[in-house]
């Protein structure tokens, strides 16, 4: 009787701790832990994987501090096992605080005389990190109330992942992940038992055990912990770990890749705690191999002063950017490296021509219509005389040989005809948003790209070709919704007809060949759509390139503003996107995309366009009369009438071209008119200095009637040249006011005034 009442005794006083406890875990629950919140939102490093996973680079949280976070099942269950042997064999099974640990650790330090051995638990060492305090007994009791606190506030495995991310390993490091980066080169998911048990000793004396300044004192402790932990570690497969630690490259210790892109992606998430790990769009592989052919060409140009330059390369479905090269070299001071090209804004010189003949088709302008390629005078009495590259005019050219071609007069004519601020806003709907402030001010001028624009501008409309009609939207990180999915009615900029015809142009190697001649860089073995562009005396040299699948874009030349040594021309960065497209196709693995070698760059035919075969002069539908003919694309409700150029006489040129076909072909015979005069230019016409181009390739035209071949020209007084047998003066332009004559051995004379700016 008297045994259980005792036993009831016992029982009671068991329930009431039992219920004690409850109650004191509730109320430890509830109550606030503002430091633990705080904890919990700290910042991180951003860890930027590529699309396949690989490490771009770690960028450290606002303290400094080497942090990354890793989440507790990326810790393999050996890597757990050990550290918890080695700081807290009974985690699971305490309160926080472990009675048994303290009084095992009393006993030691009793023996011992001071002491030489702790009780801190997992949970304790946490409650510390949280919230440091002062040494002493006080601090261990409150360090002991933290842990109950954080016991009742956290699950087990909680608490173990927090910990593992703040575990101070010394030397700057805190946390698991970023100790077995900087140490090994390994990322968490890496780690065997070996590196584990080399890591799991050093918080307890990091300035003796840290591997890397401690050989001896790393290995013996490490060895201690694997019996300890029944692990049977070869000595020598230990040994070599550790003293291998000093030859981890510091691209394995601290990666740091494609930087440009990954300190812009940063800066887009930077208010996101939530962020700790990206996987951004970038493919390693691809990043790589266009750096190197960035720095390959560059080598080659070094004596020319072409100091830098960007490549960026988006996928065209969904915006997903493969390669972003801001510069030659983060880390090259001399050509301001850290400047980010693929954002810089730079004069893209013909890169627009395409976007110009985008708006005239949708305005009506077919790719068979005949534009001139004449000496033309634009912008009334304010002259502006374009030129071609090679100084040569062509007469009259179909659109599809202008734009494949990139000749200037015949883009300027378009411009003119169409205004210059229905293609600035035109411009502004693809998404240069760059020429916004300064709408009004570009003149004629904007057909040869007088406007200053970024790289990843001219990518993200130029993909608008072979993606229908739609400009892409980049996108860097695997994200939740896609904005290139998104097919709204306005997203659309050109019909996608035309989007089609542009991309068969710039595709189409004859229409090219009389601008570029063979031209090897753009003989690949599969479809790809090219432009080319320069500006201000080859300051900027860009290219243009796509395939259905991709769209890549390169401008080199200086961040400074310094012009070029010699002529560098465009196929220069076109080399380098060429090559980029061909390992495109060679070099990935068959998850991706690749070019195909027969599909069109844009894609199936559209349903409203039809081929026909037109004549190659006239660009209207071939008669029997036609010396050669050519097949072309239309809008089914514009197909063109029959020639009218050509009849069994022969080729009628319309009027304009007569004074074009006479200088060609230097017809001596050709009836003059009885009268003499200078036709171009009228006096008082203004004509300006094109800065796109060299000083030596601008010329005003100087045209006359009624002179005789081998007539002078006075500029000035002085005599500077001849008329050839068509009655033109090429003269050669500087700045100033100038009095321009012509006059023949019979004392024919003209005159004109006129002003170069």
């Amino acid at each position: 009787m008297i045994k259980y009442r005792w036993l009831k005794v016992l029982l009671l006083i068991a329930a009431v701790f039992f219920a004690a406890f409850i109650l004191m875990h509730i109320v430890l629950a509830l109550m606030p832990f503002p430091e633990l919140d705080a904890f919990k939102q700290r910042s991180y490093g951003l860890l930027v994987q590529d699309r396949n996973g690989l490490t771009l680079r770690v960028i450290p949280p606002e303290d400094g501090v080497k942090r990354e976070w890793v989440s507790l099942d990326q810790i393999p269950a050996g890597v757990r096992r050990i550290f918890i042997r080695a700081e807290d064999r009974r985690f699971y099974l305490h309160p926080g605080i472990d009675p048994l640990s303290i009084a095992a650790s009393a006993w030691r330090n009793f023996r011992a005389g001071e002491i030489v051995s702790g009780a801190s638990t997992i949970t304790m060492q946490l409650a510390r990190i949280i919230k440091p305090h002062p040494p002493g007994m006080k601090g261990k009791l409150i360090e002991a109330w933290d842990a109950l606190r954080l016991e009742a506030k956290l699950s087990k495995q909680e608490i173990l992942g927090l910990w593992f991310n703040g575990i101070p390993f010394g030397s700057n490091i805190e946390g698991i992940g970023a100790m077995a980066r900087t140490r090994f080169g390994l990322t968490v998911n890496q780690l065997d038992d070996v590196h584990a048990a080399v890591l799991a000793v050093v918080p307890r004396r990091p300035s003796l055990y840290d591997p890397l300044y401690n050989e001896g004192a790393s290995f013996e402790a490490a060895a201690l912990l694997a019996r300890r932990c029944n692990l049977h570690i070869d000595e020598e497969i230990l040994t070599a770990i550790i003293s291998g630690i000093k030859h981890i490259s510091d691209k394995d210790r601290a990666p740091f890749h494609a930087p440009h892109f990954t300190t812009r992606l940063a800066a887009m998430i930077q208010d996101d705690q939530s962020q700790r790990i990206i996987k951004s769009t970038l493919d390693a592989n691809i990043q790589a191999f266009a750096e190197h052919q960035l720095e390959n060409e560059l080598l080659q140009l070094s004596g020319n002063r072409v100091g830098t330059g960007a490549i960026l390369l988006i996928e065209n479905a969904t915006g997903n950017i493969l390669a972003y090269v801001g510069s030659k070299s983060w880390f090259d001071e001399e050509t301001q490296g850290k400047i980010d090209g693929v954002q810089v804004l730079n004069q893209p010189g013909s890169c627009l021509k395409p976007f110009l003949y985008a708006m005239a088709m949708d305005a009506g302008i077919g790719p068979n219509d005949i534009l001139p390629d004449l000496p033309s005078v634009f912008g009334g009495s304010e002259g502006y005389i374009p030129s071609n590259f090679d100084r040569r005019f062509n007469g009259p050219v179909r659109m599809r040989i202008a734009l494949a071609s990139s000749l200037n007069i015949p883009a300027v004519y378009t411009l003119e005809r169409l205004g210059v601020s229905r293609f600035e806003r035109y411009l502004e709907q693809l998404g240069f948003y760059s020429i916004t402030e300064k709408m009004g001010t570009h003149g004629t001028g904007l057909a040869l790209g007088n406007a200053e624009i970024s790289l990843e501008e001219l990518v993200t409309a130029f993909a608008a070709f072979p993606r229908g009609g739609i400009p892409a939207k980049l996108r860097f990180y695997e994200s939740g919704e896609d904005e290139n999915e998104k097919t709204a009615e306005h997203d659309t900029v050109m019909s996608p007809e035309t989007a089609w015809i542009i991309c068969d142009i710039l595709s189409d190697k004859a229409s090219r060949y009389p601008g570029f001649g063979p031209a090897p860089v753009f003989q690949l073995p599969f479809p790809v759509m090219f432009k080319t562009g320069t500006s201000n005396q080859f300051q900027n040299i860009w290219a243009l390139a796509a395939t259905q699948q991709y769209t890549v874009g390169v401008w080199m030349g200086n961040f400074s503003g310094e012009t070029v040594v010699g002529a560098t021309g465009s196929s220069i960065p076109a080399r380098i996107a060429a090559n980029i497209l061909s390992q495109l196709v060679s070099a990935l693995p068959s998850s991706y995309n690749k070019p195909s070698h027969s599909a069109h760059v844009g894609g199936t035919v559209p349903a409203g366009l039809v081929e026909r075969d037109i004549c190659a002069l006239s660009g209207m539908l071939v008669t029997p009369d036609c010396v050669g003919s050519v097949r072309e694309w239309f809008p089914a409700h514009e197909i063109p009438g029959m020639c009218t150029w050509h009849n069994h006489s022969g080729v009628v040129y319309p009027p304009e071209y007569q004074s074009w076909i006479v200088e060609r072909f230097r017809s001596a015979g050709t009836e003059r008119n009885q009268s003499v005069g200078i036709r171009i230019p009228v006096s008082g016409s203004v004509f300006y200095i094109d800065p796109s181009y060299p000083a030596s390739a601008q010329a005003a035209r100087i045209e006359t009637y009624g002179f005789e071949p081998g007539s002078a020209i006075f500029v000035d007084g002085i005599l500077s040249g001849v008329l050839n047998n068509a009655g033109v003066f090429m003269l050669p332009l500087a700045k100033g006011q100038h009095l321009i004559e012509a006059e023949d051995e019979l004392g024919n004379y003209a005159a004109v005034e006129i002003e170069v700016r």
